[in-house]
């Protein structure tokens, strides 16, 4: 028995010492970065702009990997099934961390279950208008939808995700009814307001405002309380006549749990390094991202804020997973 346990005991050393001697070689190879939502949209953008300016950081290529489709839920299930080594990380955003723990009743991997790199940045989204309507203001939007309840139709990332949820709160502000139809991301949506089989779009700005540039969509208003400084002229929904409307989406890198902390920490300085640099800051600025300080602080106080006002969302729109 004192020979057995000298062997457990033994092996668990030797396990502590290869973890530690691994994490202070990290990364020793490509690294995966999943992204939950669809190639060509404004977050796979993001995380490309990011993961090029960390690879250089950490001499090794990060890797994209696009897992879209059910509220961010697929890609976020397959990360946090993961080997906790850091070599797969997760792009996750307000809807994988928060919204989802209210959307289902059986989710498939625990929001909590996740290891913090830190905070990218928050967005706000453009609120789109097909040209057939040739909607001027979001007064414009609201009266023809309340003098014809549910006849229009209003697109989304996804059921659950921030641009569902502003649909959903813009409707309880405005006091109307409009359609909801849920696509896998900004790139499958857009295509339908252009040829004007969906009339309404929260996009985020990265993706919705080329097509309004190119005159192929309308923009109403903003869903930031503040005007952007890359958009002077274009509205909020708070001076539209809705004071109380805010609604934005965050950005944030996490890792599997269990994954060890100085492995997250060489991740988290590389994010910051992205963060601070005057270039990235400028692109994800244009792509109407604020940036944030790339620490796990931020993400935390992100998530405790957010999560009572959207479980009350949630509640009150009645919104389930589809």
């Amino acid at each position: 028995m004192f020979k057995a346990g000298t062997r457990i005991l033994a092996a668990a050393i030797l396990g502590t010492v290869f973890q530690v001697a691994s994490a202070a070689t990290f990364p020793e190879r490509p690294i995966t970065v999943v992204t939950p939502f669809p190639a060509g949209g404004a977050t796979d953008a993001l995380t490309r702009v990011l993961t090029e300016h960390m690879g250089q950081t950490l001499g090794q290529s990060l890797i994209v990997e696009n897992r879209a489709g059910a509220s961010t839920t697929i890609g976020a299930s397959y990360a946090s099934r993961e080997k906790p080594d850091g070599y797969t990380i997760l792009l996750a955003t307000n809807s994988t961390l928060v919204t989802n723990r209210y959307l289902y009743k059986a989710l498939s991997y625990d929001p909590d279950a996740f290891a913090p790199i830190g905070m990218i940045g928050i967005g706000p989204m453009v609120l789109l208008s097909s040209k057939k309507h040739d909607f001027k203001t979001v007064g414009d939007a609201v009266e023809r939808a309340k003098k014809n309840p549910g006849t229009l139709s209003i697109a989304s990332f996804g059921a659950g995700t921030s641009s569902h949820l502003a649909s959903e709160y813009f409707q309880q502000q405005a006091g109307i009814e409009i359609l909801h139809v849920p696509f896998k991301g900004s790139t499958q949506a857009l295509p339908q307001l252009i040829g004007g089989d969906i009339d309404l779009f929260f996009d985020m700005v990265a993706t919705g405002m080329p097509q309004v540039q190119a005159e192929k969509v309308d923009v109403l208003a903003i869903t930031s309380k503040k005007r952007l400084t890359s958009l002077p002229d274009l509205p909020t929904l708070s001076e539209s006549g809705y004071p109380d409307f805010e609604m934005t989406a965050w950005f944030t890198l996490v890792a599997p749990q269990g994954t060890p902390t100085e492995v997250t920490a060489v991740l988290r300085k590389a994010l910051q390094s992205a963060l601070q640099d005057k270039t990235i800051r400028e692109r994800l600025l244009t792509m109407g991202i604020e940036p944030g300080d790339g620490s796990a602080e931020a993400l935390a106080k992100q998530i405790q804020t957010e999560k009572p006002i959207i479980s009350e969302l949630v509640k009150r729109a009645e919104i389930v997973a589809q």
